[in-house]
Parts: C-alpha cells; structure tokens; sequence
C-alpha cells in the first residue's frame, strides 16, 4: 500500500486508544481492530513477527 492511500479513521483513533503499557494480547487484539476499522499503517513488523509465530491469523 502506498503511504499517500493510507486514510486515518480519526473517531476510531480517538474512541480506541492503545491501552497503555499494553502487552501481546491487547497489542493483538487492538491492532486486528484497528485493521478492519482504519488504514492509516500496517501492523508493525515486529508485532507481526510475534503473531505469525503464536499462530494468530491476520
């Protein structure tokens, strides 16, 4: 995906911060949100590391 095709769902943003100190799970969990509801960035590429590794489908 192109950086100029990548839109910001700002209310989603601003109604589902990343929870602070956050670990695997809600990472996880909030990252495969964020990916049905806004496109502004890819999962980064560590986390996606981690995910294919446990398995978890994305």
């Amino acid at each position: 995906m192109n950086i100029n095709d990548m839109k910001i769902n700002e209310t989603w943003h601003k109604n589902n911060p990343m929870p602070k100190n956050a670990n695997f799970e809600q990472r996880v969990k909030w990252h495969l949100e964020h990916r049905k509801n806004c496109s502004c960035r890819p999962i980064p590429e560590k986390l996606a590391e981690k995910m294919k590794a446990a398995r978890i489908n994305f």
